[in-house]
């Protein structure tokens, strides 16, 4: 019977999963490293690996929604009395911190695909 190295069972779990759906730059090497040939070899790869980030970009724009949607519903309810108010701004803010992140990190990967799609430097 054959046993799993630790470095396996780490890597099914959901967090890291998590993290290999919703973060692109883990395929992406870094082009500050090395001589002139890697950097290069570097950009390429990246180049290469561009087309995977439109789906990238419509994972956060959809969790952008979905995170701007719960702070109307969470609004909502503290206005008609379902919730109490208090909660409701608490929770609407969390989500609102939320939603901006989401919105940043969307922006932040739409940057980085129209500077692979029309940088040509290297």
């Amino acid at each position: 019977m054959a046993t799993q190295p630790v470095d396996s069972a780490l890597d099914d779990s959901i967090g890291a999963l998590l993290y290999l759906y919703l973060w692109p730059f883990w395929m992406f090497e870094d082009v500050s490293r090395g001589n002139l040939l890697e950097q290069a070899a570097a950009y390429r790869h990246n180049r290469e690996k561009r087309g995977y980030l439109p789906a990238y970009i419509l994972k956060w724009t959809i969790l952008f929604a979905l995170f701007m949607g719960a702070i109307d519903l969470f609004e909502t309810l503290g206005k008609t009395g379902v919730l109490i108010w208090q909660v409701a701004v608490l929770l609407a803010g969390v989500f609102g911190m939320f939603a901006s992140w989401s919105f940043v990190i969307a922006i932040q990967i739409t940057v980085a695909y129209v500077f692979l799609c029309r940088w040509r430097h290297l």
